[in-house]
């Protein structure tokens, strides 16, 4: 299902990043790296999202009770990251999980509840840290087993976007609501392959219903579908569209996956995030893109499934930005 968006903007976003991160690619992109060095991995997630909005709130010279309400969410059991963030910002919360693929859906709610003539700026959130991620999903951090070549690297990064019906440079244009799709894959230790027909059906859906191809677009990006789900999108779209040349994968711009041990590439919810609201919206503002397309996606299960051998049901979400 798409929607088209009239007067919707990204008024502003706030990127802060892990140390990985920060010595990645896009390192010169983000507006802080900083974690927590006498925190938990939990609670140096926190700091990090709480920075994140705060610095946002400083660049556009708010307070949190100038914003109507809040949109977010991350991997936390119970979106403890969001609450415990939230407990002090005393703002209207709106809490969502969509695992990867939340920033997208953020966005794209946002933009819609904008509509409303008694909204007029919408806080847009999400993090994942790389440590919590692995005690939540994976085995226990301290237990040390190995890695499959398949598997992608949760990022570590907290992001924040003030979205709003002020004019801006950016406007967010159009939003497709992606559907859960369950092929039968159940490799936990592959959620990019597990994550590609979800990616593929709210593509090939977005494009039809806009009456759209790629090459309407400068850039398609997915959000974190290691090497080897974009060799299989990639291939897909190129069967269908013909050769490609602007597609690319947020879990790959994010690290240089050959040298900083991410095995397959980045995931998690900041990695979409950071890509979009660091290195796109300054792309965007330079004039060196003027249409880009962000898929999120997001593998939507939990270790109890995964240990009781449940295959893995996916999402995938699309937002478009534009320069005006």
């Amino acid at each position: 299902m798409n929607f088209k968006f009239e007067n919707v903007y990204l008024i502003d976003s706030c990127v802060v990043a892990g140390k990985l991160e920060g010595n990645g690619p896009l390192k010169n992109y983000f507006d802080s790296i900083d974690e927590c060095k006498n925190c938990s991995f939990e609670n140096s997630e926190i700091d990090m999202l709480f920075k994140s909005i705060d610095m946002l709130l400083e660049k556009l010279n708010l307070k949190i009770e100038n914003i109507d309400l809040a949109i977010g969410g991350e991997l936390s059991n119970q979106l403890t990251t969001t609450s415990y963030t939230f407990r002090n910002l005393l703002i209207g919360l709106i809490g969502i999980y969509s695992a990867c693929s939340t920033i997208s859906l953020g966005l794209g709610l946002a933009g819609l509840l904008l509509a409303n003539d008694e909204l007029k700026q919408i806080l847009v959130f999400t993090s994942s840290h790389n440590q919590s991620a692995e005690r939540q999903f994976r085995n226990p951090v301290e237990y040390g087993g190995n890695k499959e070549e398949t598997q992608t690297f949760t990022s570590t990064i907290a992001a924040s976007a003030l979205v709003g019906k002020t004019k801006s440079p950016i406007a967010l244009t159009s939003f497709t609501l992606g559907k859960v799709v369950d092929v039968g894959f159940a490799d936990a230790c592959d959620y990019g392959r597990a994550m590609t027909p979800a990616a593929l059906e709210t593509l090939l859906e977005h494009f039809r219903t806009t009456k759209t191809t790629p090459a309407d677009y400068d850039l398609v990006l997915t959000g974190d579908l290691s090497s080897y789900g974009y060799e299989l999108v990639k291939k897909a779209l190129e069967e269908e569209f013909g050769k490609i040349n602007n597609y690319n994968d947020c879990g790959l711009m994010l690290y240089d996956v050959l040298n900083q041990s991410v095995f397959a590439g980045g995931s998690g919810p900041g990695t979409s995030a950071a890509v979009l609201l660091a290195y796109i919206k300054k792309k965007l503002l330079a004039g060196y893109y003027r249409k880009v397309l962000l898929c999120a996606t997001g593998a939507l299960m939990n270790p109890t499934m995964v240990n009781q051998k449940n295959s893995l049901p996916c999402i995938a979400h699309i937002i478009v930005l534009e320069a005006k």
